[in-house]
């Protein structure tokens, strides 16, 4: 079963509300944060999930690179960059062909909750 069948699954199961997007992403939200579980395609062992545009760099593009540079090492599996001029944190790594997703999908969520919080500390602390 592919990564994104399972997440759906789990949150199903957990009484989490999702909806498909049309470029099939599993779109939900967990603690007021959109978050999205991505449809890879035939990679069925890549596992993603995204906080997309949390912040947008205005004035302070160096700051806000420095930001992620910080928070991308200081977080495993997380990563922190830019698409155009809006900051986005993913979780992506390679599970087997058959994970237990409610073993950690809850550490997942998080580290995104908690690597949003400590980057705006530092890009407005």
């Amino acid at each position: 079963m592919r990564p994104m069948d399972l997440v759906k699954e789990y949150l199903a199961s957990e009484g989490y509300r999702y909806d498909i997007d049309s470029d099939g992403d599993l779109h939900f939200k967990i603690e007021g944060v959109n978050l999205y579980c991505t449809n890879n395609g035939n990679d069925e062992q890549f596992f993603r999930i995204i906080m997309p545009g949390i912040y947008e760099v205005e004035n302070n593009r160096e700051k806000v690179l420095e930001a992620c540079n910080k928070i991308s090492r200081d977080y495993k599996v997380l990563k922190a960059f830019l698409v155009e001029d809006r900051l986005w944190l993913t979780v992506e790594m390679f599970v087997d062909s058959s994970p237990e997703v409610g073993d950690f999908i809850q550490r997942i969520f998080s580290i995104l909750i908690n690597a949003y919080k400590d980057i705006a500390k530092e890009i407005l602390g």
